[in-house]
């Protein structure tokens, strides 16, 4: 399953680019990029280091109401 994330959204609004994201959290653009565009799931360790570069709450970047409701929509069936 793919989640959005507001990912695109903050790193755009601190005008962060992809490339300079991807250095300070010592990962790949593309990387990155999947996670904006493609919902790739980032490991806790990379979702923390993303959050603490653009100083945002982890929560904020990567918990978006359509995640929430997916998550409970997940727990509904299980």
């Amino acid at each position: 399953m793919t989640y959005k994330n507001n990912l695109r959204e903050i790193r755009k609004e601190i005008g962060m680019p992809i490339s300079e994201l991807a250095r300070r959290t010592e990962t790949s653009r593309q990387t990155i990029t999947n996670i904006e565009l493609h919902g790739q799931e980032p490991s806790v360790t990379l979702a923390l280091k993303i959050a603490k570069e653009l100083r945002s709450d982890p929560y904020d970047i990567f918990f978006t109401n359509d995640v929430i409701q997916g998550l409970q929509n997940e727990n509904k069936i299980a």
